[in-house]
C-alpha cells in the first residue's frame, strides 16, 4: 500500500512521532450533572443522544468514553458517525446504513452510573483533520443515558436531543433539542503531528489559491462569484484559457491571465466550447436557457459570429449541462442537452433532455426520438443537474450518463453503434443504491468518469446531495461505482469501502492524479446556499481524496494537509495553468468565489502529458473525441477516454489536455492511441514529464505552440539553446505584423522582450539576447491578437 506524505509533512512526523501522547478531546467540565427525562419525568424511548466531537487535527483514534446514568441494567448500542452537516446538527439513524464509520457497538451496562471505556485500536477509526466524529444512540425506556455535566451546553453547541416521533415546523418527522450540558462522552486520540497536548496547525497549503494573484477577478480585485467554469484554448496558443459564467480571461503564459470580455463578443452565462466545424479552433455554445442558448463560430482571429439561428439549435427548457461529443463516430460534434426544472405556480415542472445531430456546416437536426434518449426520460421527465459521456463498455462509442435530481433514477444510456441509445442504468447498477422506496434513489450534482484502480475500464464517481434527517432514507449519499469489466460491465457500489464521506451538500466531482504516482485521486466539492457565517451556515469544505492503490484503493480525506480550502464549491476542472506538468484545478463557488489552485503537492512520480488532432476526412474530429490513450510505463498500464471535455457537473469544462502520473520510471515504454475509427498509432521510447501532441496520422511533437488551422497562420516551428543563446524559428505564409518576443524565467519573471516588428512570410530564424543560464525558460510570442508559447528547456 502507498503511504502518503508531503515532504514537510514527512519531516514533521519523524522528529515528532516519539512524542505522541494519546490525548483526550471533550466538551464536557467532568462534573456529573444528570441525565435527561421527559416531562414529568416521563421517559424518552427512542430518541437519539448525540456528542459531536472535534480533534484538532489528523489523528487515530483510540478509545471512546462514555460516562453512563441509570440504574436499570441492559444493553446499549452506540453509533460512531460522521457529521455531514458540518458540525450544524447530528445525523440521524436515517442515515446509519451508510454514515456509521465502524459496526456498532454494544455495551453492558451495569446499572451503576460511571465511565465506560470502548476500545476501537483495531477499527481503524480516523479524524481526517476537518472533521468531527459523532457518537449516539437511542434511549430505551430505562437507559441508560449518556450523562450531561453540571455547566450548560459549551459554543458551538455540540450536544444535542433527538425526537424522531413529532413532526417538526416544515411538517416533517425529526426535531432536535439543545442538551441541558455538554455530554461526558470523550475520545482518546493519538494525533500524526502533536504539538503538546494538541495537533499542530495545518501546514502551508501546497494546492495554493492563485486566483487574485493570477488576475481572475472582477474590476474591484475581488473573486469572480460563480457556480460555472470552462477551461479552453480558444486562440489556439497551447495555453488553456479560462471562462468564469460569462466572463473570458486570457492565459499570459506567464502565470497570470488577462480579462479578455469585451474583446470576445459573447453574450451569456456558461460556455462550453469544441470545433464544430472542424477548421482547428474553439467554437462555443453558451447557457443562457429559453431559447436564450447561443452557438457561437469562432473566427480564428479572437472574434466569435453567433450563428445560432443557422444552425438549428433551438432548446426552449431550462438548460442545465450541455455536451460536445461525437456519438455516431462521424467526424462530426453532436450536442447533448440535460435539461433542468422551472417553478410555475408553486409547481415543479421538468423538461426533457435533448440530443442533436450535427449534420455538417454548423447545422443540426434534433434527434432526441429518433436516437432513443426520449424512451428513456418519459414524461413528466426528470430534473437533470448534471451529465457526462463516456464509452464504459470499451466497444469504441460513447455512451452518456446523466445524474438527476428530486430522487430519480440516474441514467446510462448505451451506444448501440447504430445512431441509437437504450438505457440501461438499472440492468448495470449505476442508477444509485437502493433505499426504503424502490421509486427514489439520489439528487445528483455532478458525475465523472475514470480508470482508479488501473485495471483497463472505467468507473464511475456520482456526486450526490442528501439530507442526514429522515429524508435521508429515500436518498444516495455521493457514490462510487467500479466497472467489474467484460463482457457484461456491470458496476459493483463501493464508496463505503473506499472510505468517500457522506456530506449533506456534496457536488461536483473530478479524478485527478495530483501526485502523479499513478493512481486516480478524488476532488469532491461541497454546495451550499448562503455564505458561510450568514444565517448560521457552516463552512462547507470541500474534500480532497488520495488515492492509496491498491490493493482496497483507499480514499484518505488530506484536505487539512493540502490546504486546498473553499467553501459552496459546485463544479471543479482540471487545468495545467502554467504549464509545469501537473494538474492544477479550478473550483467554482457562488458563495465564497472562483478559486484557481496552483498544484505545488509533493510529487511521488513522473507524469506525460497528450494534446490530440484528429482528422475530419477520416470521420475523426479535429477534436479527436473518442480517443483511447493506454501508456505503459514501470510494469503499469495506465488508461485514459477521451470521450469530451466536459466536466460532469452544471456546465462546466476541462481542459483537453490528457494527462497521466507515471510513478517513479525513467522511461515511458509505449505508448497507444485508438482513435475513434479504430485507427491505431504506437510510440515508443517516450520520454516522462514532456507534453506531446499527437496527430492523427501518427504524427507527434512536444512543446506547447500550435499552428492557427486558419489562412494566414505562423507558428514558432524550432527553438534551440546553443552558447548560452536562445534561438527559434518563426514560420508564416503572410505578414506577421508588431512581433514581440517575451523570455519568462520557471517562477514567470520576465527576462528579456525582444521587439522584432514586421516580419515577411516564409522561414525566419532570430536570436535572443542577453545570454541565459541553463534551466527551464518559456517564450511568449506576440503578433496581434495571437500568442504563441514555447517552453524550452536551456542546457548545455
Amino acid at each position: 500500500m502507498k503511504q502518503f506524505a508531503t515532504a514537510l509533512f514527512l519531516a514533521v512526523f519523524v522528529c515528532t512521532i516519539v512524542s505522541a501522547q494519546p490525548v483526550l478531546v471533550q466538551t464536557d467540565n467532568g462534573q456529573f450533572g444528570g441525565h435527561h427525562v421527559g416531562q414529568n419525568n416521563a421517559p424518552l424511548p427512542m430518541w437519539e443522544e448525540s456528542a459531536i466531537l472535534q480533534p484538532a487535527g489528523p489523528c487515530r483514534i483510540l478509545e471512546i468514553h462514555i460516562f453512563f446514568d441509570g440504574s436499570a441494567p441492559g444493553k446499549d448500542t452506540v453509533y460512531v458517525v460522521g457529521d455531514p452537516s458540518e458540525g450544524v446538527i447530528p445525523p440521524t439513524n436515517w442515515v446509519w446504513s451508510y454514515n456509521t464509520l465502524i459496526p456498532p457497538i454494544v455495551v453492558d451496562y451495569n446499572g451503576q452510573q460511571g465511565w465506560k471505556t470502548i476500545d476501537v485500536r483495531g477499527k481503524g477509526l480516523r479524524s481526517d483533520g476537518y472533521d468531527r466524529i459523532i457518537i449516539q444512540h437511542r434511549l430505551a425506556k430505562d437507559g441508560p443515558w449518556f450523562a450531561v455535566d453540571n455547566n450548560g451546553t459549551s459554543t458551538p453547541l455540540r450536544s444535542f436531543l433527538f425526537d424522531p416521533h413529532r413532526k417538526n415546523s416544515l411538517g416533517f418527522p425529526g426535531v432536535y433539542y439543545r442538551a441541558a450540558g455538554d455530554y461526558m462522552v470523550r475520545l482518546l486520540v493519538q494525533y500524526d503531528y502533536p504539538s503538546g497536548s494538541t495537533s499542530q496547525p495545518p501546514p502551508p497549503p501546497t494546492f495554493v489559491d492563485v486566483a487574485k494573484n493570477a488576475g481572475l477577478v472582477d474590476g474591484s480585485g475581488k473573486l469572480l462569484k460563480s457556480v460555472q467554469v470552462s477551461v479552453v484554448d480558444w486562440n489556439n496558443d497551447g495555453l488553456d484559457d479560462i471562462a468564469i459564467g460569462g466572463r473570458f480571461f486570457q492565459n499570459m503564459g506567464n502565470g497570470s491571465f488577462s480579462n479578455v470580455t469585451s474583446q470576445m463578443g459573447i453574450t451569456g452565462g456558461a460556455t462550453i466550447w469544441g470545433d464544430v466545424d472542424n477548421d482547428g479552433d474553439q467554437d462555443v455554445y453558451t447557457v443562457s436557457g429559453g431559447k436564450n442558448d447561443k452557438l457561437y463560430r469562432n473566427n480564428g482571429d479572437g472574434t466569435f459570429t453567433d450563428v445560432t439561428a443557422a444552425s438549428g439549435l433551438s432548446n426552449p427548457y431550462p438548460t442545465v449541462t450541455p455536451i460536445w461529443f461525437d456519438y455516431n463516430n462521424d467526424g462530426l460534434l453532436d450536442l447533448f442537452i440535460a435539461n433542468g426544472r422551472r417553478t410555475v405556480n408553486n409547481q415543479e415542472t421538468y423538461y426533457p433532455d435533448q440530443l442533436w445531430k450535427n449534420d455538417g456546416n454548423m447545422k443540426f437536426t434534433n434527434v432526441t426520438r429518433s436516437a432513443g434518449i426520449a424512451s428513456g426520460e418519459p414524461p413528466p421527465y426528470y430534473d437533470c443537474w448534471g451529465a457526462s459521456v463516456c464509452d464504459y463498455n470499451n466497444d469504441g462509442y460513447t455512451d452518456i450518463f446523466v445524474s438527476t435530481y428530486r430522487l430519480a433514477p440516474d441514467l446510462l444510456y448505451r451506444n448501440n453503434k447504430n445512431g441509437t441509445f437504450t438505457e440501461v442504468g438499472a440492468a448495470t447498477r449505476v442508477r444509485g443504491i437502493p433505499t426504503v422506496d424502490p421509486r427514489y434513489f439520489g439528487h445528483g450534482m455532478g458525475s465523472d468518469w475514470g480508470d482508479f484502480d488501473n485495471d483497463g475500464d472505467l468507473d464511475l464517481v456520482v456526486g450526490n446531495l442528501g439530507h442526514p434527517d429522515w429524508r435521508g432514507m429515500f436518498s444516495n449519499p455521493s457514490l462510487i461505482f467500479r466497472n467489474d469489466g467484460g463482457p457484461n460491465f456491470m458496476f459493483t457500489e463501493v464508496h463505503k469501502n473506499m472510505g468517500l464521506k457522506f456530506f449533506e451538500m456534496n457536488a461536483g466531482v473530478a479524478w485527478v492524479d495530483y501526485d502523479h504516482d499513478g493512481y486516480l485521486d478524488l476532488w469532491s466539492c461541497q454546495y451550499a446556499y448562503r455564505k458561510a457565517g450568514d444565517q448560521g451556515e457552516p463552512v462547507r469544505l470541500s474534500r480532497v481524496y488520495y488515492n492509496e492503490g491498491p490493493p482496497d484503493y483507499k480514499l484518505r480525506d488530506v484536505t487539512w494537509q493540502l490546504g486546498s480550502l473553499i467553501h459552496g464549491a459546485w463544479t471543479v476542472a482540471r487545468i495545467d495553468y502554467d504549464n509545469d506538468g501537473d494538474v492544477d484545478l479550478l473550483v467554482g463557488s457562488p458563495t465564497e468565489g472562483v478559486k484557481l489552485f496552483r498544484n505545488d503537492v509533493a510529487k511521488q512520480g513522473n507524469w506525460i502529458s497528450f494534446r490530440l488532432e484528429g482528422s475530419p476526412a477520416n470521420s475523426v474530429s479535429m477534436d479527436a473525441v473518442g480517443t483511447v490513450i493506454k501508456v505503459k510505463a514501470g510494469g503499469r498500464t495506465f488508461m485514459r477516454v477521451f470521450s469530451t471535455a466536459g466536466a460532469g457537473s452544471r456546465a462546466a469544462q476541462n481542459s483537453k489536455e490528457i494527462h497521466f502520473g507515471l510513478g517513479q520510471v525513467n522511461v515511458v515504454d509505449e505508448v497507444n492511441v485508438r482513435f475513434s475509427d479504430g485507427t491505431l498509432r504506437l510510440f515508443k521510447g517516450l520520454q516522462p514529464d514532456r507534453k506531446y501532441r499527437i496527430t492523427y496520422d501518427g504524427g507527434i511533437s512536444t512543446g506547447v505552440d500550435r499552428t492557427d488551422a486558419v489562412p494566414g497562420a505562423w507558428k514558432v516551428s524550432r527553438t534551440r539553446y546553443q552558447d548560452g543563446r536562445m534561438w527559434f524559428e518563426l514560420e508564416s505564409n503572410r505578414t506577421v505584423r508588431d512581433l514581440e518576443a517575451t523570455v519568462y524565467n520557471i517562477l514567470g519573471a520576465e527576462i528579456a522582450r525582444i521587439q522584432l516588428g514586421d516580419r515577411s512570410p516564409g522561414t525566419q530564424s532570430f536570436r535572443i539576447q542577453p545570454r541565459l543560464t541553463p534551466g527551464l525558460y518559456f517564450m511568449s510570442f506576440r503578433a496581434g491578437k495571437q500568442t504563441r508559447i514555447v517552453r524550452v528547456v536551456a542546457m548545455h
